[in-house]
């Protein structure tokens, strides 16, 4: 294969950090710094949707403390069950160790966990999830490119291998010789910076409440659903397939349908745009 227009390979190492009077070391992952700023910036955002377009900016940030403490935990179990099943099964057995277990973490888990958070958000504040989330619908490509570009330089989703430009050369994947590989973390943030300045673009002219909540699958889950064909076989490093697909895919579907459903409710609201 033609290598020279290749993305050279590269990972980001962990880094330490000595704890001043401590005997102690602190290891920062990578992709863990990503995350946090992730949130950051989705918070932020949020916050200046909300602001821009008269949304009720304590519920807003209520309901940010039900969205995360909601994904993660869910982005956990998910990734344990759906991709590693014998640790997830294995750990349930000695539920101590479930927190160490090294389960991964899931991009759709986490959004079904915020989908659960808000429910029961809703349920409790007796608020509409339209008109409240729509901030985080909003802000979410933002911050989850910030955490996709984390995967890429990690390296935590390899696809299969390919002369493509945008493949990185050696992918240290599997057993050598390496080969180049397509990287499913680069282009998740490729998507989701499309899906940001599209949000940019459409956020100058007022919307109805519940708009980013329902556009943001039908944008996103169709990418989703054909990059992850590019994903490596399990063999490889890759994902577990279910009947050819992966947990994704299925996912991806029932976001997509949901918020087609979404926008069809939008669209015969009689709320006004703001």
């Amino acid at each position: 294969m033609a290598t020279q227009l290749l993305i050279p390979w590269f990972v980001a190492e962990p880094w330490v950090v000595h704890l001043p009077f401590r005997e102690r070391e602190l290891v920062v992952q990578p992709f863990a710094v990503s995350v946090i700023a992730a949130l950051f910036v989705g918070y932020v955002v949020a916050i200046l949707f909300a602001r821009k377009h008269d949304r009720p900016v304590d519920l807003t940030l209520n309901l940010a403390l039900y969205l995360v403490g909601f994904a993660f935990p869910i982005s956990y179990l998910l990734n344990g069950l759906f991709y590693q099943p014998d640790k997830f099964f294995h750990v349930l057995t000695r539920p101590s160790e479930i927190a160490g277990a090294g389960l991964g973490w899931s991009m759709y888990g986490g959004i079904i966990g915020t989908i659960i958070g808000a429910l029961v958000w809703k349920w409790r504040r007796k608020a509409s999830i339209l008109a409240v989330g729509d901030s985080f619908a909003f802000a979410g490509p933002f911050g989850w490119t910030i955490a996709r570009l984390g995967c890429f330089v990690t390296h935590d989703h390899p696809g299969r291998v390919s002369d493509f430009f945008l493949a990185v050369a050696d992918y240290q994947t599997g057993a050598p010789p390496y080969e180049p590989r397509h990287d499913l973390g680069l282009y998740g943030a490729i998507v989701l910076t499309g899906v940001a300045i599209t949000f940019f673009v459409l956020n100058q002219k007022p919307r109805k409440p519940g708009f980013y909540v329902g556009l943001l699958p039908m944008l996103h889950a169709p990418c989703r659903f054909m990059l992850d064909f590019l994903r490596a076989p399990a063999a490889e490093g890759g994902d577990l397939r279910y009947a050819g697909l992966t947990p994704a895919q299925y996912v991806a579907v029932i976001l997509f349908v949901a918020g087609v459903l979404v926008m069809r409710r939008v669209a015969r609201s009689d709320a006004a745009p703001s």
